[in-house]
C-alpha cells in the first residue's frame, strides 16, 4: 500500500509532562501528586475508579479520609497504581459528585487536602464489555514484542479497551487522526487522553496513548509504531502494565497504563545481538525526530537508548554516540537528546543519515551521564551490536521463528508456537518440543498454571507424593490450591504418570470454571462419541462441557478414546482452545 497514507502520531503523558505535577511539603519532606481521576468530566461507567496519583517519596501515610458527596467512603493507597483509590461497590446514580480527600502523613502537622468534581452519565454502564477476540490477538502480538524485549507482559484492561475503542470511533466519525477531542464533535468522550481513560474508569498514575492510521491490520500498525523512535519508547517502558486497544475504519488507538514501581532499567533498541533489523526508516512519524536535521526521510533504522527510573531526570549529557559497521568504519548519524528535543525525557535517539547495509553487523557505543533532581547521577557506558536483515522479507523474522526444531509441518505447529511465545510452553529437551510424546500429569499442571497466570509459592507439601525434588512440584501445588487438580486418592497425585484424555478434559473445565463464563456450560448436550460408554462417570459431565465449548474433539471414527494418553501436541491444542474461550 501507499506508505504516505499511513501516519503515526504520539502523545505520551508522564509524571512531568502535560498533566501538570503538583507538590506538597512540610519541613524537609515532600510528596508529588498528579491530577485526580475522574475530574471535571462525565464518566461512562457507574463504578469508576476514583483516584489521586500520589508519590510518597519515602513518606508514610497515617490515615486516609475520602468523602463522596459528603459521605465517607473506603479508600486505600494502591502500591501498583501509586494512587489513593476508591472503587464504589454499588453503581453511582447519574448526576454530579464531589470528592473531598484528606491524607495524614507521619511527622506532618498538616493534612494534605484535595477536592474535585465529576459527573456520571445517564448512559453509564456498570460492567464494561469483555475483551474482543481482536483485542486478545493484539495483546498476544504486543506481548511477543515485550517478551522479546525482556519486559513484563502487558495485560488487557477493560477501561483502557473501552477508552481506546471510543477514541478510534471518534477519529473515524470525524475522519481525523488526533489526540485532542472537541466537545462539540461527534463521539466526544474527553478532551485529552488522560480525560478519556478517566471517563471509562481507569485510575493509573502513568498513561500513554499511541495512534496510527491507514495500516492494513494491527500487526502492520504495531510494527510501524515500534519502528518510529518516539512511539517505540512507550513499548519499551517497563513501568507500563496495562493495555487497551481499539480500531475503527483503520484508525488505531493504543492506550497504556501503569505506575513507576519497577527498578531502574536501561533499555536499548535494536536489542543487543538482535538480528533481521530493518536497514532503513521512512521518517513517517509526527512529530518527526528528523525536524532538527537536514534530511526528512530515507534514513537508516533509528537506534534508541532509554533509562527508565522512578526518579526525576534533570539532565542527560551525551559525550559519545557512535555507530560503526562490520569493518569498523564510523557511519554518519543524527543525535536527538532531551536537551534539544522536547519530546524526550529519559531517552536519546541516534538515526543513521543513510540506510544501513543489508546483512551486516553494526555496533553502537553511547557514553554520557544522567543527572537527577535529587543530585545523584548515573554513568552511561553502553556498547552493543545488532545485525541487519538480508532482504526486506527477513525484517523482524524473529516474530515467526520458534525455539523448537521438531514442530515444522506438524499439525499443531501454530498452536505450539502461539503458546511458546506467550511463555506457556517450554521444551522437553534442549530445543525439542517432542509434540508426539505423551504428556505427564505434572507437565500438564505446569502448562495450565502458566496459561491461567496462577501464582506459584514456596513448597508446602500439599500432596504426599509431590516432594521438593518432584519435577514441576510448585506448579502442581499451585494447580491444587486453585482446585484444578484434586489428586488421585489417599493424598497422592501421581505426577509422573501419563495423563489420559478424560483427565485432561476434567482439568481443562475446572480451569474454565475458574476464569470463564459458567453460563456457557449450562444445558449440556449428550455425548455423541461412538465410544461414549468407555468414558468414566466422574469425567462425563466435564467432557460434555469441553465438547460444547469446542475444546475437545474426537479422533478417527468419532471416537474419544478417554483412557488413551494425550500427546503434548493434543495438550497444546486443547490449551489454545481453552484460552480462546476465557
Amino acid at each position: 500500500m501507499n506508505r504516505k497514507k499511513q501516519l503515526f502520531i504520539i502523545y505520551i503523558i508522564t509524571l512531568l509532562c502535560a498533566m501538570g505535577m503538583g507538590a506538597a511539603a512540610y519541613g524537609n519532606e515532600n510528596i508529588g501528586y498528579l491530577p485526580p481521576q475522574p475530574k471535571d468530566i462525565r464518566v461512562m461507567v457507574s463504578k469508576p475508579t476514583i483516584s489521586l496519583p500520589i508519590f510518597l517519596n519515602n513518606n508514610v501515610i497515617q490515615s486516609i479520609e475520602m468523602k463522596l458527596n459528603g459521605s465517607v467512603v473506603a479508600a486505600k493507597y494502591d502500591e501498583r497504581l501509586q494512587a489513593i483509590v476508591h472503587i464504589p461497590k454499588e453503581s453511582l446514580r447519574a448526576g454530579s459528585y464531589k470528592v473531598d480527600l484528606a491524607v495524614a502523613f507521619k511527622g506532618w502537622t498538616k493534612t494534605f487536602n484535595q477536592s474535585w468534581q465529576f459527573s456520571v452519565s445517564e448512559n453509564a454502564v456498570a460492567v464494561l464489555p469483555a475483551a474482543t477476540e481482536e483485542q486478545k490477538q493484539v495483546l498476544e502480538y504486543v506481548n511477543q514484542y515485550r517478551k522479546f524485549m525482556g519486559l513484563q507482559e502487558l495485560r488487557l484492561n477493560d477501561s483502557l479497551n473501552a477508552a481506546a475503542l471510543a477514541h478510534a470511533n471518534y477519529m473515524a466519525l470525524n475522519k481525523q487522526i488526533t489526540h485532542e477531542q472537541l466537545a462539540n464533535a461527534k463521539g466526544f468522550t474527553g478532551a485529552k487522553p488522560w480525560d478519556r481513560v478517566g471517563a471509562f474508569g481507569y485510575g493509573g498514575s502513568l498513561v500513554s496513548e499511541n495512534l496510527s492510521s491507514g495500516n492494513r491490520n494491527y500487526r502492520e500498525s504495531i510494527d510501524g509504531l515500534v519502528d518510529a523512535p518516539y512511539h517505540r519508547l512507550v513499548w519499551l517502558n517497563p513501568f507500563l502494565t496495562d493495555l487497551g486497544y481499539g480500531m475503527k475504519d483503520r484508525y488505531y488507538t493504543y492506550k497504556f497504563g501503569g505506575g513507576k514501581t519497577e527498578k531502574d532499567k536501561l533499555m536499548v533498541y535494536p536489542m543487543e545481538n538482535q538480528t533481521d533489523v530493518n536497514t532503513a526508516w521512512s521518517g513517517n512519524e509526527s512529530p518527526n525526530p528528523l525536524r532538527f536535521h537536514n534530511k526528512k526521510q530515507n534514513v537508516g533504522y533509528p537506534i534508541t537508548l532509554s533509562y527508565f527510573t522512578d526518579k526525576n531526570i534533570s539532565k542527560i549529557t551525551i559525550d559519545k554516540a557512535v555507530l560503526t559497521n562490520s569493518r569498523g568504519s564510523t557511519l554518519n548519524t543524527f543525535l536527538n537528546t532531551p536537551g534539544k528535543d522536547q519530546w524526550l525525557q529519559d531517552s536519546v535517539i541516534l538515526i543513521p543519515s543513510s540506510p544501513l547495509t543489508a546483512k551486516e553487523k553494526h555496533t553502537v557505543t553511547i557514553k554520557g551521564k544522567i543527572e537527577f533532581d535529587d543530585k545523584t547521577s548515573e554513568i552511561i557506558d553502553k556498547t552493543w551490536s545488532f545485525t541487519t536483515a538480508a532482504t526486506p522479507a527477513d525484517v523482524n523474522k524473529w516474530i515467526s521463528r520458534t525455539n523448537y526444531e521438531d514442530i515444522g509441518g506438524h499439525w499443531a505447529q501454530k498452536d505450539i508456537m502461539d503458546l511458546e511465545k506467550r511463555g506457556i510452553f517450554t521444551p522437553k529437551t534442549g530445543s525439542y518440543f517432542r509434540p508426539n510424546d505423551k504428556i505427564t500429569r505434572a507437565e500438564f499442571a505446569e502448562f495450565i498454571v502458566k496459561a491461567l497466570g496462577l501464582e506459584t509459592k514456596g513448597y508446602e507439601g500439599l500432596l504426599k507424593d509431590v516432594r521438593t525434588t518432584t519435577n514441576k512440584s510448585l506448579y502442581i501445588e499451585a494447580a491444587y490450591r486453585a482446585g484444578i487438580i484434586r489428586g488421585t486418592g489417599n493424598g497422592n497425585f501421581e505426577p509422573g504418570r501419563l495423563i489420559t484424555r478424560e483427565e485432561i478434559s476434567v482439568m481443562v473445565i475446572r480451569a474454565f470454571e475458574k476464569k470463564g463464563n459458567k453460563e456457557l456450560i449450562k444445558n449440556l448436550p449428550e455425548l455423541s462419541f461412538a465410544d461414549k460408554g468407555a468414558i468414566s462417570g466422574w469425567a462425563a459431565q466435564d467432557i460434555r462441557a469441553a465438547g460444547k465449548l469446542g475444546i475437545i474433539r474426537g479422533r478417527t471414527g468419532n471416537r474419544f478414546v478417554p483412557k488413551d494418553n494425550a500427546t503434548r501436541a493434543e495438550a497444546a491444542t486443547m490449551m489454545k482452545r481453552l484460552l480462546e474461550k476465557l
